[in-house]
């Protein structure tokens, strides 16, 4: 189970939903939250106010954290939830992973844009070298996050997975589970896998061979289906067509979800296309769905 994470603030707009969603995320998962600005050399001189200014935010967030865990009735009263606000001077990238590895972090938040430093940050800069490196879960929030999300008033309560038949894209399912079981919400998680080869002419032998893999494709999902279903989680399969981050897109515009989790890194398939490409797709389309991202090593 998760027990910290840092959340990663940056004087903007977007930094403000990121505030509101870790804080309801903390009262629902029952998780303490370090609170995270890097300033470069050149406002170092601000250092003192900014640093009040992000100890009165921690303030604030433990306190809201604390009725929201008293509004959905934690099963854990006795606890209570810490939060802390604190400022560096440095690089972004290189202070945050720093950090995230001197102060037993279990997960990263941070906005998919915004403002860090002298500079722009986005998935080109700072994030991206973040989720490159970080060697634990990153949890992105994209620029237009729902309310619904952020508050927990989506119909269903469902995660989407990617999957390419490969284990390396397996790899975040025990990070989805924990999640749902940490919730302590109906969570549902829905595998997808993308049929390929829409493109080739069509022929007897073609045809044979794709909807044997067709079967085979069914068949990976629903075992891996059952496996979740016996940790206690409910999960069902999709077997869609087209291209991989726009299908994808389209499904959770059309099926609203909590959660888009995902590896930065496999063997095959879908995660074959590595962070750069389908993922990186996935983090400019999605605006409105946060997306946990788990790193796969070979």
């Amino acid at each position: 189970m998760y027990k910290k994470m840092l959340v990663l603030l940056d004087g903007s707009k977007l930094a403000e939903v990121v505030f509101t969603y870790a804080q309801e995320l903390s009262g629902r998962l029952n998780i303490d939250l370090d609170l995270l600005h890097v300033c470069s050399p050149q406002e170092a001189e601000q250092l003192p106010m900014r640093q009040a200014y992000m100890e009165h935010m921690a303030e604030i967030l433990q306190s809201k954290a604390a009725e929201i865990r008293s509004r959905v009735g934690n099963k854990t009263p006795d606890y209570e939830i810490k939060a802390r606000g604190k400022v560096i001077v440095g690089y972004p990238a290189e202070e945050i992973l720093k950090y995230s590895a001197e102060n037993d972090i279990d997960l990263i938040m941070l906005s998919t844009h915004g403002r860090s430093g002298i500079g722009r940050w986005d998935l080109g800069s700072v994030a991206n070298k973040v989720i490159h490196a970080s060697p634990i879960p990153i949890w992105l929030v994209p620029s237009e996050l729902r309310e619904e999300i952020i508050y927990d008033k989506l119909p269903k309560r469902t995660t989407v997975i990617p999957l390419d038949g490969s284990q390396f894209s397996e790899a975040v399912i025990p990070h989805a589970i924990n999640i749902a079981k940490q919730r302590g919400a109906e969570t549902e998680i829905v595998l997808i896998h993308i049929q390929s080869d829409l493109s080739l002419p069509y022929n007897i032998e073609l045809a044979k061979k794709r909807e044997s893999e067709i079967a085979a494709n069914k068949q990976y999902l629903e075992n891996v289906a059952a496996r979740i279903e016996n940790s206690g989680i409910k999960a069902r399969i999709e077997m869609l067509d087209g291209y991989p981050a726009r299908t994808i897109i389209n499904f959770v515009k059309d099926n609203p979800a909590q959660l888009i989790a995902m590896t930065t890194h496999g063997h095959a398939g879908l995660s074959r296309m590595v962070f750069s490409s389908f993922t990186e797709n996935i983090l400019h389309l999605v605006k409105k769905t946060p997306i946990f991202l788990v790193k796969a090593s070979e």
